[in-house]
C-alpha cells in the first residue's frame, strides 16, 4: 500500500466517466462506509447466449437521468453479492467491472448494480476502489475539478 502522503486527495463528488458505457462527466459520491463502488441500474437480466453461456444483460442509469441512453450492456463476467444495507437489511445485488476514469487516470473497479434512480448521485465509490489510491478530504466537493 502507498504512504498517505503520495496519495491523491479526492473530495465529496467527483466527476466520472465510463467511457466504453459511453457515460461522462457524471457526478459520484464518494462513500467511506460502502465496500464496495455502486452505480445506478434499471434492468438487469439474466439471459443464455448462443454458446449457451449465461450472460448478463443490463441498463446503466434510470430513465429520468440526463444521461440515460436505454442501451442494452452485455456481460458474462458477473457474480450476484449479498449486500447489507446501512439498515441491516440484506438483499442480492449484481457486480460488474467497469472501466472507470476519475482525473485522468483508468482503472477497473467492482460496482453493485442498484435501483439509485431515487437518490442523488447515480454513483458512489466505495472504500475498496479507493483503497491505496486517494484520500477523502471531507471538506472539499469535486476536489479534482480545480
Amino acid at each position: 500500500m502507498k504512504e498517505s502522503a503520495s496519495l491523491e486527495v479526492i473530495g465529496m463528488q467527483e466527476e466520472v466517466n465510463f467511457p466504453k458505457k459511453g457515460i461522462f462527466n457524471l457526478i459520484s459520491k464518494t462513500d467511506t462506509g460502502a465496500y464496495n463502488s455502486a452505480i445506478d441500474c434499471c434492468h438487469t437480466e439474466e439471459k443464455t447466449n448462443e454458446k449457451g453461456k449465461k450472460e448478463l444483460h443490463f441498463i446503466l442509469l434510470s430513465p429520468q437521468h440526463g444521461d440515460y441512453s436505454g442501451k442494452i450492456h452485455k456481460t458474462t463476467n458477473y457474480r450476484v453479492k449479498k449486500v447489507r444495507s446501512s439498515n441491516g437489511i440484506d438483499t442480492y445485488r449484481y457486480q460488474i467491472k467497469l472501466k472507470m476514469e476519475l482525473n485522468g487516470r483508468c482503472f477497473k473497479t467492482t460496482f453493485n448494480l442498484s435501483d439509485r434512480s431515487k437518490m442523488r448521485y447515480a454513483v458512489l465509490l466505495g472504500r475498496k476502489m479507493m483503497a491505496g489510491r486517494f484520500l477523502v478530504d471531507v471538506s472539499k466537493n469535486r476536489k479534482l475539478k480545480t
